[in-house]
């Protein structure tokens, strides 16, 4: 995705704008497609950024103590 400086919000939003401007039945098919195509770069780029956040949250629980423990994590790019 181009967008990659969205935040999850922005991304989420413009989710949304997408999604309700496909329920208005007002585009064309191409359009209709185009739409459908970023709303799914939207999609998988949100749960791509919800997946990092849940393997920090991981890292930060594990602890062989069972206490929290905050550990670098590692990023990959």
């Amino acid at each position: 995705m181009k967008n990659k400086k969205l935040t999850y919000e922005e991304a989420i939003s413009q989710l949304e704008g997408i999604l309700k401007e496909l329920e208005s039945y007002d585009c064309t098919l191409d359009e209709s497609m185009d739409k459908f195509k970023k709303g799914i770069e939207l999609y998988n780029y949100c749960n791509e950024l919800l997946s990092e956040k849940e393997g920090e949250i991981k890292i930060l629980l594990k602890d062989n103590n069972e206490e929290m423990t905050e550990m670098d994590f590692p990023v990959e790019v």
